[in-house]
């Protein structure tokens, strides 16, 4: 899979980021897509089942009893069955041996078993959508980055691609964002901050990016 040279990282950086810089003068091939379709597959959307939307149905369902939302007890299964990939496997583990502590506010260890959960889904969702996780599960820095932002523990709504900006220019702030919202703003790099505001954002690493990401990319102010 395609990685950027330093100049093409140089290109694209700026020293001065802000809201965003859209994509000049090229038609989008997927205009219609979601931010994950993006920031996740470098394209369109959809209802696939390696998909946010669900693997996250999949995941959880509602305790009319318990007026919550549980872990649905066939999601370790349904991963294994639909997928056979171990990596997406142990992810699912792991959501589903913190899920039960993640659900109970008052359990001991309740928010680092949330973490757990909300880091796991992310992960879970990168490895389906074919990207490849840095060392230690993601959390070893590259200069290609995924950011899920969610307002709950259990959720996303919004996935955004991070860029190293500093290449060759320590000065610049080290990291730009490039992502889209879906029938609302087209792709846009240089974005200093990932959009919506959420409160809580899950930075992952991965060693590539996808033929997708590149075709926007080429067609961003500062390619060279």
């Amino acid at each position: 899979m395609p990685v950027l040279t330093a100049a093409q990282l140089q290109g694209l950086a700026s020293n001065h980021l802000g809201p965003g810089t859209e994509l000049p003068d090229w038609a989008d091939p997927n205009p219609d897509a979601p931010c994950w379709g993006y920031a996740l597959f470098g394209g369109p959307g959809g209802h696939a089942a390696n998909t946010p939307p669900t693997i996250f149905d999949q995941a959880w369902s509602f305790d009319a009893e318990a007026e919550e939302f549980v872990l649905n007890p066939g999601f370790v299964d349904w991963v294994h069955d639909t997928f056979g990939n171990a990596a997406a496997d142990a992810q699912a583990q792991i959501i589903a041996a913190n899920a039960a502590t993640a659900c109970n506010d008052a359990a001991p260890g309740s928010a680092a078993a949330k973490q757990a959960c909300t880091r796991a889904l992310a992960r879970l969702c990168m490895i389906l959508s074919g990207l490849t996780l840095s060392g230690n599960d993601g959390t070893a820095p590259t200069q290609y980055s995924i950011v899920m932002a969610s307002d709950l523990w259990r959720t996303w709504e919004h996935w955004a691609l991070g860029l190293a900006n500093n290449v060759g220019a320590p000065d610049n702030p080290a990291v730009q964002y490039t992502q889209r919202d879906a029938g609302v703003n087209p792709v846009n790099t240089r974005c200093g901050v990932v959009w919506g505001n959420h409160p809580i954002l899950t930075t992952l690493y991965v060693t590539e990016l996808l033929p997708g990401h590149i075709e926007y990319l080429q067609h961003a102010v500062g390619w060279p």
